[in-house]
């Protein structure tokens, strides 16, 4: 997201566990120990305006559309392989 020039991003993934200091958190990140689902956060600065919390959301929507795009691309092309993977061991 930061090459996208979005940033104050960061995911809390469920189950995640830190030492920090020799004392270990469950749920690290989260503001609870058993968050079920993963999420992002994002932070706004003092002076922030509507107009950047718009161009934060389009940022964010182009970022996620390309996400899945790359996404689809890689399951199709690993589909594509196991085709041909499944063709030639067929020839054999």
């Amino acid at each position: 997201l930061f090459s996208r020039c979005v940033s104050g991003t960061r995911v809390v993934a469920p189950g995640k566990r830190q030492d920090v200091g020799g004392v270990v958190f469950d749920g690290f990140g989260a503001s609870h120990d058993n968050y079920p689902v993963p999420y992002f956060t994002a932070a706004a600065a003092l002076g922030t305006t509507r107009e950047d919390v718009d161009r934060f959301c389009v940022q964010l929507t182009k970022t996620f559309k390309d996400i899945r795009k790359k996404i689809a691309k890689a399951k199709a092309d690993n589909t594509a392989k196991a085709v041909s993977a499944n063709v030639a061991d067929a020839d054999a």
